[in-house]
């Protein structure tokens, strides 16, 4: 999910959880006034930026008063932005990820080793699913 500047600043006051009551609400009136206070934003970039996190589904709106609720945590739109920069920037490539940090990195021989070792045990890990698979088709 990707934000826009303004539509972050929003997320990060909610994500923030401070300005919410014991529901984990706040009406969009409070919220605005609270970003026109601390970012000089105004009262209709505020309403922009919830109608358009309501599309994309980061917060939900709820009538009579317009009040809001988180429907994204912050470590989940981390995630996703961590999953997209690493399509954009290393094509999906795990090895080009690898190697560009290699490449750019002081990496110590413990480091390797570490790096090693949790090769090793994916490699292990794959063997086993694929013994298990071999089984199931037996099995059958």
């Amino acid at each position: 999910m990707e934000f826009s500047d303004g539509e972050l600043l929003v997320m990060e006051e909610l994500w923030k959880g401070d300005v919410l009551d014991e529901n984990g609400e706040i009406q969009a009136l409070a919220l605005s006034k609270i970003l026109m206070e601390k970012y000089d934003i105004s009262k209709t970039s505020c309403y922009t930026f919830f109608g358009r996190l309501v599309e994309k589904g980061a917060i939900a709106r709820r009538y009579p008063r317009y009040t809001i609720r988180v429907l994204v945590s912050r470590e989940d739109a981390l995630l996703n932005k961590q999953i997209e920069a690493f399509h954009k920037l290393f094509k999906g490539s795990l090895l080009n990820i690898c190697k560009t940090f290699l490449q750019n990195e002081e990496v110590t021989k413990e480091e390797i080793e570490e790096m090693k070792k949790l090769i090793d045990s994916f490699d292990e890990e794959e063997k086993e699913d694929q013994e298990e698979e071999k089984d199931d088709t037996k099995s059958n």
